[in-house]
């Protein structure tokens, strides 16, 4: 399906289908010959978080935008068993979905609890992924405990709830509703389409989601050997605590940035939009046909190319 986004670009839609039979809803915007960044949402919400950066006319001069629901979440499928989210089905859907767009070396843009640079670079050949931004992100699982403040871990029973609707219901808007600085701001039908989002998930499938693990052996690896990071914090997060995250991730990647947004909340990337946008940093493409040869991830503190 393709969609009208703006005068010059068109979302394309798709339901891609995963390794285990799994549909992943997926939408691209932009021209396919540039390099790529593909936005991984957060916990309990979906793709629809990244709407406004699809849109970004900045991004959309240098990038192809990729973004998708996770599986467990949003419009993809939803398997009923701890398994179905194991962390090689998580890698094969993100080839999925490079397969079908027919994405070479793209960036990993991931935000809040679910990023997924870890099931790639696992899973994957080290090489398939540029570079890796981490935004107001849990780096991977099994740090949680360390980087995630304890407010957002008092949420977790009311978000695993299967017995108590209201308590269900109650944490979901409290947790979307949060992700913001100034929620009062924000239009209505955003901030109910990402708190509905968070209602498309079982409490049941949210705790296969939470029991999921993850082998940081091949991460550290590629960040030893070059893989680039860009660690992008929120100043005001009530969600992740930035300077944990630089703690845990400290040794582990030759090729480090760091910028903290100030006062920026967890969804920074929303509220703070045209500073998030700056620091990707400068990508360099190689070789004779754009969009099918190696991109490198040179990270820099201002986006020079804009």
């Amino acid at each position: 399906m393709v969609l009208g986004l703006n005068a010059t670009a068109s979302v394309v839609e798709k339901f891609v289908t995963s390794s285990d039979g799994v549909e992943i809803f997926a939408q691209a915007v932009g021209d396919s010959r540039l390099p790529t960044l593909i936005f991984i949402h957060g916990l309990a919400l979906s793709a629809l978080v990244w709407v406004k950066i699809l849109r970004d006319a900045n991004l959309l001069k240098s990038f192809q935008l990729v973004a998708y629901d996770l599986r467990g979440h949003g419009r993809s499928g939803k398997p009923d068993t701890l398994s179905g989210y194991s962390s090689e089905l998580y890698a094969q859907d993100f080839a999925a979905v490079l397969k079908t767009f027919g994405i070479k070396s793209p960036i990993l843009v991931g935000w809040c609890a679910r990023t997924i640079a870890a099931d790639v670079t696992t899973y994957i050949e080290p090489d398939t992924l540029a570079g890796v931004v981490y935004t107001a992100a849990l780096p991977w699982l099994g740090v949680n405990q360390i980087v995630a403040t304890e407010w957002v871990q008092s949420l977790i029973p009311g978000l695993l709830a299967t017995n108590d609707s209201n308590l269900s219901i109650s944490t979901r808007i409290e947790f979307g509703t949060q992700l913001f600085n100034h929620p009062e701001a924000v239009p209505t039908d955003v901030l109910w389409s990402w708190i509905g989002s968070t209602i498309l998930q079982p409490p049941s499938k949210f705790g296969f989601l939470m029991g999921r693990t993850q082998d940081t052996t091949k991460l550290f690896e590629a960040g030893g050997n070059g893989l680039p990071l860009l660690v992008v914090n929120g100043g005001a997060d009530k969600y992740i605590d930035g300077e944990k995250v630089l703690e845990v991730v400290d040794g582990h990647f030759k090729d480090l940035t760091v910028h903290t947004v100030k006062n920026g909340s967890h969804a920074f990337f929303y509220e703070d939009q045209a500073e998030f946008v700056r620091e990707f940093g400068e990508v360099r493409q190689e070789g004779v046909r754009a969009g099918t040869e190696a991109v490198t991830l040179s990270v820099a503190a201002e986006f020079g190319a804009f």
